[in-house]
């Protein structure tokens, strides 16, 4: 019985050590939240071809950069925020790559359908995020007194 208590004391302690052996040999990473905002372009290389879309539209969406000990960087753009095209489908606008109209279901009308948003509300959305959009820039440029050149 003393035996076995003392092995398994000890395998206790090998155990305890392992993470920090481990710790060793884990990458070091350093990464950065960001924020993107401009025109974006998706062209898909694989696929059927019927499947394969180009997407493209002004898009405002979050980023993450990150580098490893070694030198190694890599770029991750979600999907945000995004008016634009896909295809031959009209124009729409979409927040994490889910079009805005399923987001945004009106109540049922009479027949049980669920009314969907106007196109004159979808218009007003577009211009209301266009003017948030350029308002938060300006407001951004404005507190960097490098942003504009002065003379």
């Amino acid at each position: 019985m003393r035996k076995l208590m003392i092995a398994s004391l000890l395998a206790g302690q090998v155990l305890a050590l392992q993470p920090a052996a481990a710790a060793d040999f884990a990458e070091a990473r350093q990464q950065q939240a960001g924020a993107f905002a401009g025109f974006r372009m998706r062209l898909p290389l694989d696929g059927a071809r019927r499947e394969r879309h180009v997407r493209a539209g002004l898009t405002v969406a979050p980023t993450m950069h990150s580098r490893t000990a070694a030198g190694e960087s890599q770029w991750r753009i979600g999907e945000g925020f995004e008016l634009g095209i896909a295809g031959r489908a009209p124009v729409r606008l979409t927040l994490g790559g889910t079009p805005i109209n399923r987001l945004a279901q009106g109540p049922s009308g009479p027949d049980g359908r669920r009314a969907g948003v106007s196109t004159l509300g979808w218009i007003g959305i577009g211009i209301g995020a266009a003017v948030v959009i350029v308002v938060g820039a300006a407001a951004l440029c404005a507190s960097d007194h490098d942003c504009i050149p002065s003379e």
